[in-house]
């Protein structure tokens, strides 16, 4: 189990890695209640997309089809190029 917990942690410490470089004093990252995050903690980062919600549809031909409530704000777009994504990772 500890070995479980180390790897989470090294995996966490990895995505911050990522996304700080994308993140600069001139592009900072607001986050909860509009405090400006230069460098910001995974939790931090989360948290931006936690309002995130993925809606299925199943079509009549039976396929499921997947769309978000919404679009993405340019900040989540900017952590994900950070990570090397795009929103497709969620439809």
């Amino acid at each position: 189990m500890g070995y479980l917990f180390l790897l989470a942690l090294a995996i966490y410490r990895v995505f911050q890695r990522r996304v700080r470089p994308f993140i600069t004093p001139e592009r900072p990252l607001k986050g909860a209640g509009g405090r400006k995050l230069t460098r910001p903690t995974g939790q931090a980062i989360f948290q931006l997309f936690q309002y995130v919600n993925v809606i299925l549809f199943k079509l009549p031909d039976g396929r499921i089809q997947r769309v978000l409530d919404r679009s993405l704000t340019p900040e989540q777009r900017r952590i994900l190029q950070g990570l090397g994504m795009d929103e497709s990772i969620y439809v």
